[in-house]
């Protein structure tokens, strides 16, 4: 990814106040090629690849390993797509989706190393959860670049919401509940967030950061929508 992936790193270290645990996120980085030979599977290497057949972005975690093995996953076709459509340089349709996979699988690479740091459990929809909060906050500060803005407009908001937190698909599975639940959370927090005064933001989200899941959720769920 280049420079884009330190830039997104500190980015989120310094939002919600993490110590940096890990130097350099990149050391975790695999493609196609690293994901074959270090797990076996194949990843959705190219366009023509029907969807569902391959992974996608992700964490790969393998416990039973000591110490524990931990893989960044981008498909190379993913990194030539943010190559191509550059988020530094315009973020759109185009690119949105690919900037917010980037974004979530880096935060939860991050998360679980301060998780792993204060020996604190984590759970998947925490993840989620936190992914959904970054992701938002990553999207505002690339458009507020872009524009020259620090006030970004309805119109950017009300995209970025639809793009993050509104199009999932409908499903029954495990994995379609959470993520829409997490979505819904992280809607509803910076929703609130943003009614904040900018110099309560930093200490808010510090704090976001600190809290288990069950906290999270109470403390969401007792703000206005």
């Amino acid at each position: 990814m280049g420079p884009l992936l330190p830039i997104l790193q500190s980015m989120i270290e310094r939002s919600f106040g993490m110590s940096r645990v890990i130097q350099s996120a990149s050391w975790f980085l695999i493609g196609d090629s690293g994901l074959r030979r270090l797990y076996g599977l194949r990843g959705v290497e190219d366009d023509r690849v029907r969807e569902g057949s391959g992974l996608g972005a992700r964490i790969l975690v393998r416990s039973a390993s000591d110490p524990v093995r931990v893989s960044l996953y981008y498909p190379d076709r993913l990194v030539r797509h943010l190559e191509r459509h550059d988020p530094r340089e315009g973020l759109d349709d185009r690119n949105i989706d690919a900037f917010a996979a980037l974004v979530e699988e880096l935060d939860h690479l991050l998360t679980l190393a301060s998780r792993a740091e204060a020996r604190r459990p984590v759970t998947l929809l925490e993840l989620e959860l936190h992914a959904g909060v970054t992701k938002y906050l990553a999207v505002m500060h690339f458009i507020g670049r872009l524009t020259g803005r620090r006030r970004i407009s309805d119109f950017h908001r009300r995209w970025a919401r639809h793009h993050l937190f509104e199009k999932y698909v409908l499903g029954p599975d495990d994995d379609a509940v959470r993520y829409r639940e997490a979505a819904r959370l992280a809607a509803r927090y910076v929703g609130w967030l943003e009614r904040l005064g900018v110099p309560l933001r930093r200490g808010e989200l510090v704090r976001f950061h600190s809290r288990g899941l069950a906290e999270q959720v109470r403390f969401i769920e007792q703000r206005g929508p």
